[in-house]
């Protein structure tokens, strides 16, 4: 088995869609990470995709390849493995749930893979839900799979649309999700296509407009505080803050860290980081200069963006 690159969703009302919704619809929800996929190599090992190429540990995606393949996953991985081996033509498609636009998602939930399609490449149909939900819960039970929000029977686009005040309830901590999946699995539109559609929520559609600003101004001054900003993205990783906010959820007897301790949790983040983390940064950086004003500043910044504050 090789690559194969996922379906392009559509907006609901684009002329690629038109009709879906005549039949049985399921809705999904759609979470912000980035897709990726499983496949059976030739080789019999397992082979990793992102939206474009296949990835490797060595040339990767948001540490995909290399977070399935790392000892932790090693149950994870051949559960897959076996039940890849059993169905050689399937492609296992899902979303590794990494930060984009949106934060609001539970600091348990990233770096996770969430599946929400099963391909059948050598015929190129796509398992229904019921059937892919079976398949991964009898050979991978601890997969996720993102769950159906409801079954609909010849909706309406309102009808849809009501549901998009649901899409906060898989994942997130407040507000709403990015919006919904939808799915008709006897659908082939006008030009021969199984296509799926997609609704966004407005709130997911004001911050994208806004992340993207952001983006533009970053770029814009990228070459300020660089080596403060690469040891940020190389050193500060998810994992690292995920730990100190779930040990003072801990401490203060809390599901979810209340606000008043984002100061608390900022200074032991950045304390620990460079704890761990001083001696290698030297060493393979050769002894750079450091404004440790603004390593400060980029540190509070993606704890507070990857946790949602």
């Amino acid at each position: 088995m090789e690559f194969k690159k996922y379906q392009h969703i559509e907006k609901i009302g684009n002329l690629e869609v038109e009709g879906i919704l005549d039949g049985t619809v399921y809705l999904f929800y759609k979470i912000d990470g980035t897709n990726s996929q499983v496949f059976l190599k030739n080789d019999g090992t397992l082979g990793f995709g992102s939206r474009n190429r296949e990835v490797t540990p060595d040339a990767d995606n948001a540490k995909f390849a290399a977070t399935f393949m790392d000892e932790a996953h090693k149950v994870e991985y051949n559960h897959v493995l076996r039940l890849l081996r059993d169905y050689p033509n399937y492609i296992i498609y899902g979303e590794w749930l990494v930060p984009h636009t949106l934060k609001t998602y539970s600091v348990d939930s990233w770096e996770k893979f969430y599946v929400f399609d099963v391909l059948d490449a050598k015929t190129g149909i796509y398992l229904p839900y019921e059937g892919y939900a079976q398949l991964l819960k009898k050979y991978c039970p601890e997969l996720n799979v993102i769950p159906l929000l409801a079954k609909l029977d010849h909706p309406s686009v309102d009808d849809i649309k009501s549901k998009l005040q649901e899409t906060g309830k898989f994942l997130c901590t407040s507000g709403l999700g990015e919006g919904i999946v939808i799915k008709n699995y006897a659908f082939v539109n006008r030009f021969g296509e199984v296509k799926w559609a997609k609704m966004l929520t407005e709130d997911f559609v004001e911050r994208k407009k806004d992340t993207h600003q952001l983006n533009k101004q970053i770029k814009a001054g990228e070459s300020e505080h660089s080596t403060e900003k690469g040891i940020i993205a190389k050193y500060l990783t998810i994992e690292h803050i995920s730990k100190e906010y779930h040990k003072l959820c801990e401490k203060y007897g809390e599901a979810v860290l209340n606000a008043r301790h984002l100061y608390e949790l900022l200074n032991v983040v950045f304390h620990e980081f460079w704890a761990d983390n001083w001696e290698i940064i030297l060493k393979q950086m050769h002894m750079p200069t450091i404004d440790f004003k603004a390593l400060k500043q980029l540190a509070d910044a993606k704890v507070k963006q990857s946790l949602g504050f």
